[in-house]
């Protein structure tokens, strides 16, 4: 996004603050409970995730020809791989013997040994040794090598696809004309902070319900975000099954006395993008988050992997401090605050009490997507 677009992104976000508005739907919506609680409905939602491309990370996690690192991705182990041609390969991280992973965490290998029984594989999944051949003349007659997966480096991430029989990811028709947008922040380039897990008696959807509104900022986040940023004040743009929220600062009234020359949009809003159908990314000047939202066990359960990159140079062990300081006061807001809410809401639902939830105008963020998730159920 050229400085033309943000300068554009900051007048829309500066009227909706000083008018105090947000942007709306044209009618008010919702879903029925079920939607959240239904064990059918849930396991049909599982496989449309699964058939999904899947951002699992940055591509700054694979920075050099030789390293790796390890994902969980709807219960699959995934081991990523950057090869000496730079190009970026996925396997399920389970050995062809007896199913160990050959892989933990992330670093520099050119091989990867199964701890069980030191079947050996090298970066491109190919068995290279290991004791006791003589046992398996069949399993080792030139066919023993990890499970290849679909997998794209595209707009600074690393997607995979979790059925290996798939064929390529198309990432540009996955983003549509969104992609480019996502590119141009060069999130891919920032360094990893972290990674953190979320295992919480939610459904799926509405843990990632809480990222699509910021109507809540004023009552449960009263003491975080919402020192931060304008509650019930956000601008919405979708692109075919994603769409973006801008929630502005509450300091961006201030830009109403100063030239657009001296603007710095990014000091002045956070952008939400949700990327159909689990994925949210999160983009302020000073980070770069990613939540993996998966369907977990059962309809009131979900697993979310929120990792954090950052803009600034992790080296010097301040800033790192600083990164890692940032991304914790995030981390415990959505813990603490989002999920422990929505455990709660999960409850209720579950209980029958109310049949139906209500989407006001002024969410636009929920109303999109649900209505592409029903979409791709075909309904």
């Amino acid at each position: 996004m050229d400085r033309h677009e943000l300068v554009d992104l900051t007048r829309r976000a500066l009227k909706i603050a000083t008018d105090n508005t947000t942007d709306m739907t044209p009618t008010e919506g919702g879903v029925a409970a079920t939607a959240y609680t239904s064990r059918e409905r849930f396991e049909l939602e599982r496989e449309v995730v699964r058939r999904s491309p899947q951002l699992v990370g940055y591509s700054s996690e694979l920075p050099d020809a030789g390293t790796y690192c390890t994902k969980t991705v709807m219960d699959v182990p995934v081991l990523l791989t950057r090869g000496d041609d730079g190009t970026v390969r996925a396997f399920q991280n389970v050995c062809a013997h007896r199913q160990a992973q050959v892989a933990q965490g992330c670093g520099v290998a050119q091989r990867f040994t199964c701890p069980w029984h030191a079947w050996t594989y090298d970066a491109r999944g190919e068995f290279v040794g290991g004791p006791g051949r003589e046992g398996f003349p069949a399993t080792l007659n030139g066919q023993a090598r990890l499970t290849e997966l679909p997998a794209a480096e595209n707009a600074g991430f690393l997607w995979v696809g979790l059925d290996p029989a798939a064929g390529p990811l198309d990432i540009d028709a996955h983003l549509g004309e969104l992609g480019p947008e996502l590119a141009s922040w060069n999130i891919g380039s920032w360094a990893p902070v972290g990674e953190k897990v979320l295992d919480s008696p939610v459904n799926w959807k509405l843990a990632l319900d809480t990222f699509a509104e910021s109507y809540h900022f004023a009552s449960v986040h009263r003491d975080t975000f919402a020192l931060i940023n304008k509650s019930n004040c956000a601008l919405f743009d979708s692109y075919g099954p994603h769409h973006r929220l801008v929630f502005p600062m509450n300091h961006i009234t201030d830009l109403a006395d100063k030239p657009e020359e001296e603007w710095e949009p990014l000091n002045n809003f956070v952008l939400i993008y949700a990327l159909f159908p689990n994925i949210v990314l999160s983009v302020t000047v000073a980070n770069g988050e990613v939540f993996r939202v998966y369907p977990g066990e059962r309809p009131g359960h979900s697993i979310t992997y929120h990792q954090n990159a950052s803009p600034m140079d992790l080296t010097d062990e301040a800033t790192r401090e600083t990164a890692e300081t940032i991304f914790d006061y995030a981390h415990n807001a959505v813990r603490d605050e989002d999920y422990a809410l929505a455990a709660q809401v999960q409850a209720s639902m579950a209980s029958g009490a109310r049949a139906d939830l209500v989407f006001g105008r002024n969410e636009p963020g929920l109303h999109h997507r649900h209505e592409v998730l029903e979409d791709a159920l075909g309904r």
